[in-house]
């Protein structure tokens, strides 16, 4: 009985002896993923409700309005996000904008959002409006299909021209 099994062994070690004892070749297939951006992965500006900007904002990115800008927002493929303390005076051009603060002026996307907050005074182009209960809306909404592209941006801010701004001094009196 005990032979038997000496013989199997002796057979097994005679084989693992004329087996070659180099590793095998494996293929190793890679697939490519692509990643979607979620919103903690995208880049992000923030404005202070401390900070007052009087000009034209241009970004590649999302931006979080918490103070006052007089002028014009353009995301070429971000989210405006008005504030709950936010005030935006002007125009504002993106992919989705979102307001909980108050916004006067025109605001041309895809998606606009008046949040509970929320205060639109003047023009909205754009294809999805929704209003949340306790947001307002005052003024005129046109329907649009066109979708909102980094290219229109661009070619919106070369059609503009800049402001040109005349600083003149005047005489300091001792009276």
């Amino acid at each position: 009985m005990f032979a038997k099994k000496s013989k199997d062994k002796d057979n097994v070690i005679e084989a693992a002896k004329t087996h070659e004892l180099t590793p095998e070749k494996e293929t190793v297939e890679i697939k490519e993923e692509k990643v979607l951006s979620t919103p903690s992965a995208r880049k992000s500006t923030s404005i202070s409700s401390s900070c007052n900007i009087s000009g034209d904002l241009v970004l590649d990115e999302d931006i979080q309005i918490f103070g006052h800008i007089k002028g014009s927002v353009r995301s070429n493929d971000g989210i405006v996000t008005i504030q709950k303390e936010g005030v935006v005076e002007g125009e504002i051009y993106a992919q989705t904008i979102s307001i909980n603060g108050i916004m006067r002026g025109l605001c041309v996307s895809e998606n606009l959002d008046i949040l509970e907050n929320g205060q639109l005074d003047g023009i909205c182009q754009t294809k999805n409006l929704t209003i949340k209960k306790g947001g307002v809306f005052t003024g005129t909404s046109e329907r649009t299909d066109k979708k909102i592209q980094a290219s229109d941006v661009q070619r919106e801010l070369k059609q503009k021209k800049p402001d040109i701004v005349k600083l003149e001094s005047a005489p300091i009196s001792n009276q």
